[in-house]
């Protein structure tokens, strides 16, 4: 491509005679600069077709003035080869990151800078550009763009920085999430977001809706959700799915909107194989900018990441506080939880009150015996849904051992407390029971302790008081309440 113009910054006079005089003499034209800032300037006002650019310059160097073009709608085609005079991991690193082509170093043989050139204007990758008036810059308008895309970068390093301090800080799941996804709405201003994570035959969903959302919108983010997630996995189907909902700190806020309004996704994978995916959506979602968008490429593999890394965590410590069978707490952190309610009670006096239900199925080995183990594990996992179902979300349900169950009930006197026992039992003995097609009628026997009362000094000393009390329903006749 002879005559073809070449734009060389350098600070070195003498480096930049000698490029200057290598290309010239092969027939190149040369346009020359002293700095970043004014490369970017006649890369911008002339037909260049090649740049090459010194590393350590002043006003701005090699990296920067790179990154610039790269970014610039007019320049973002021209070649950049970088040429510094260090042949460090850190450059090539650096060089590549800003949107480099090329990297080499000063030290290099003339012939292969000028062989580097001759391959690059000869495979066509330098485009011819059509000069225009109002492609022109002034050095204030390149100056205000450089400083745009400076607090860009450095709003999005901020961003990145401080998802990585919530992986360090946050092991629980629940406030992982809010955090991360609290930071997405820094870089979008989302209605409803979420993190899905997706394994082979199991899909799990987080939502929060930061804005007030009406439950139309909610639905509609889920079905677009999962839409994304078809797309980019085909259309092979989960056998269990499940969705939490969860709003910021302080609730979500505004008036409720009735439309979810834009929506978008952002596939995160491991290799080949899908792993996760951010969605958002909400009206500044539809006016999205491009580098917004590019941005949350990034947002979501790291935010996938840490959130990732929070639902293992979750995953563990759930292993060792709760019972494989019926998934209720077991027996160790059921005790645990009980210590912490009465220093509860030793640090608030004024809101002390504890009962506690110690819960029996009744005539269960009779289950075992007539239908089988299998057939008594399905009657337990069925008592614990039950009792989930009837409890507030401050009470505590643990599996005992056996078929013995215990429930904590803070803030609770006794009369209260013996409501709620009776509300157990009589749900349970209306449930049905199925077991190997075959209808099995189930009751249970309640004792129910409470502190403060006589007798009754501490955690061991309820739960003895509870055990006494089950042990008397049970010699009554049982389902019953003692």
């Amino acid at each position: 491509m002879p005559n073809a113009s070449i734009l060389i910054a350098d600070d070195s006079p003498l480096v930049l005679r000698m490029i200057q005089k290598m290309l010239e003499e092969a027939g190149f034209g040369v346009v020359t600069a002293r700095d970043g800032l004014e490369a970017i300037e006649k890369a911008v006002a002339e037909d260049v077709r090649l740049v090459i650019l010194d590393v350590m310059m002043p006003r701005m160097n090699g990296y920067q003035a790179c990154r610039l073009l790269k970014t610039e709608p007019l320049t973002h085609d021209l070649p950049v080869v970088i040429l510094t005079s260090r042949d460090q991991a850190g450059d090539r690193f650096w060089g590549l990151e800003t949107g480099a082509d090329y990297y080499i170093t000063k030290d290099s043989e003339p012939q292969r800078i000028l062989d580097l050139v001759r391959n690059i204007l000869a495979q066509g990758q330098a485009p011819s550009r059509e000069r225009t008036p109002d492609a022109q810059r002034s050095s204030v308008d390149i100056l205000s763009r450089v400083n745009e895309l400076l607090d860009r970068k450095l709003f999005e390093a901020t961003i990145l920085s401080e998802i990585g301090r919530v992986a360090r800080g946050l092991d629980k799941f629940d406030e992982t999430f809010i955090q991360v996804m609290t930071l997405v709405a820094r870089v979008v201003d989302f209605s409803i977001g979420a993190m899905a994570f997706v394994e082979e035959e199991a899909l799990e969903v987080a939502l929060m809706h930061q804005r007030r959302t009406a439950p139309e919108a909610l639905e509609d983010a889920k079905a677009r959700l999962l839409e994304g997630i078809h797309a980019s996995r085909g259309d092979r189907g989960f056998r269990r799915m499940y969705a939490r909902l969860f709003a910021p700190a302080g609730g979500a806020v505004g008036t409720e909107e009735p439309n979810l309004g834009g929506w978008a996704c952002f596939p995160v994978s491991a290799g080949d194989r899908l792993v996760g995916m951010l969605g958002v959506g909400g009206r500044a979602v539809g006016r999205m900018t491009r580098d917004a968008e590019a941005f949350l490429k990034q947002v979501a593999n790291q935010s996938h990441i840490v959130m990732e890394n929070s639902r293992l965590v979750e995953r563990l410590r759930n292993l060792s506080i709760r019972d494989s069978l019926t998934d209720l707490f077991n027996h160790r952190h059921s005790m645990e939880l009980m210590d912490q309610e009465f220093q509860r009670v030793g640090r608030y006096p004024a809101h002390a009150g504890i009962s506690l239900l110690m819960i029996d199925i009744d005539d269960f080995k009779q289950i075992n015996d007539s239908r089988g183990h299998l057939a008594g594990d399905a009657v337990l996992r069925e008592v614990a849904h039950v009792l989930k179902d009837s409890l507030r979300t401050v009470d505590s349900v643990g599996r005992y051992g056996g078929e013995e169950f215990v429930v904590i009930l803070p803030h609770t006197p006794r009369d209260e407390a013996v409501r709620t026992a009776e509300r157990i039992r009589q749900r349970v003995e209306a449930h049905t029971f199925e077991t190997g097609g075959e209808r099995v009628r189930v009751t249970v026997s309640i004792g129910v302790a409470t502190f403060p009362s006589e007798g009754i000094d501490g955690p061991n000393a309820l739960v003895r008081e509870a055990d006494r009390a089950l042990y008397a329903a049970k010699e009554a006749g049982r389902n019953r309440i003692a």
